[in-house]
């Protein structure tokens, strides 16, 4: 595993693991650019896998607390 992604799992809580199941998803072209964006402009520099992990991690853990704001049947 790449030691950059690694150290920032590390700082934010998400533990990587193993047994990782994959997955396609399609975004608008400005979602996809302001996500390579936010990647890019972190120091050093994080992968869009390790952004939306990040991302898919907060929804889920929102969810669980019942913290969820956003509408999800769209």
């Amino acid at each position: 595993m790449d030691m950059l992604v690694q150290s920032g799992a590390n700082r934010c809580g998400v533990v990587m693991s193993s047994t990782k199941k994959r997955l396609t998803i399609s975004l608008e072209l400005e979602d996809y650019d302001a996500l390579r964006a936010l990647a890019e402009g972190h120091r050093p520099p994080l992968s869009l896998q390790y952004i939306l992990s990040v991302a898919v991690k907060d929804l889920l853990e929102k969810h669980a607390a019942r913290q969820l704001a956003l509408p999800l049947d769209k």
